[in-house]
């Protein structure tokens, strides 16, 4: 069995190319010890998440490419609210067979560009911890800065917000573009937890994004904690919040995980 972290992504500037090999997303990121688990199962045909079969076309890529007629995934968060899962599932579903690991998730990587799922995560869930991509590009040909930090956040999932719909907009994915870039080389000047959601949350103004949660993280800051959006989901992670994420939701906590997908 194979599991992949889940992966937040707090700036990203997407970059989509001819080539699925040089496209994906300058940006910051990082894993947390929560994410999907991941068999191959021969009696199954397609993709079953949660013991129900689903649509999943980004996983389906992978098994086509790699001759395997299903898989099934247990995952402890719910899809489509920020936390990668397709990336996560794409990268598992091809850990599970043996062939060099760049090559598998090189094409899980490939999988979710193809689909619009996703453009950094698949490279941030290879290397693990907090991740800074420094190019958009698949894991093989990435360079990462990494750093591993011992820190449990408090987390709130409202909603979904669709990654495909989003990133189908030429003029939003330019302004993403500048704004990703410009708040990536703020962050990389000092990469500190603090200057995380302060790069994070501006990121979001900026782009008109954190309209989404604004009220939450307000109600977390004026209980003295930090919070910031999760990318893209309407979604949070905070520091110091929890009282005031109960507000809004039920809240859960998590701890970054800096090893990566692994097999278990």
């Amino acid at each position: 069995m194979i599991f992949a972290p889940a992966s937040i992504t707090c700036i990203f500037s997407p970059e989509i190319s001819s080539s699925a090999r040089t496209s994906g997303s300058i940006g910051v990121g990082f894993t947390i010890d929560l994410g999907v688990f991941v068999e191959i199962d021969s009696e199954v045909s397609g993709v079953v998440v949660n013991d129900r079969e689903v649509d999943f076309p980004t996983v389906d890529f992978v098994l086509q490419r790699l001759g395997l007629s299903g898989v099934r995934i247990n995952s402890e968060l719910p899809f489509g609210c920020g936390f990668g899962l397709s990336g996560a599932s794409a990268l598992a579903t091809a850990l599970s067979v043996e062939k060099p690991f760049m090559e598998l998730a090189d094409l899980a990587h490939e999988a979710e560009v193809r689909n619009l799922t996703g453009l950094g995560d698949v490279v941030t869930q290879t290397f693990g911890g907090l991740v800074i991509r420094k190019n958009a590009a698949c894991p093989s040909k990435s360079i990462v800065e990494r750093y591993k930090w011992d820190v449990t956040l408090d987390l709130l999932v409202l909603d979904q917000i669709s990654t495909k719909d989003f990133l189908a907009d030429e003029l939003r994915r330019n302004n993403l573009k500048k704004l990703g870039k410009k708040w990536t080389k703020e962050f990389l000047i000092k990469p500190t937890i603090e200057n995380l959601f302060r790069c994070s949350n501006n990121f979001a103004k900026e782009t008109g994004l954190l309209e989404y949660v604004e009220d939450i993280i307000e109600a977390v800051e004026s209980e003295g904690g930090s919070a910031a959006m999760v990318m893209l989901g309407k979604a949070v992670f905070a520091s110091g919040g929890f009282k005031a994420l109960e507000e809004f939701g039920d809240p859960f906590k998590a701890s970054m995980d800096y090893c990566g997908v692994r097999k278990i």
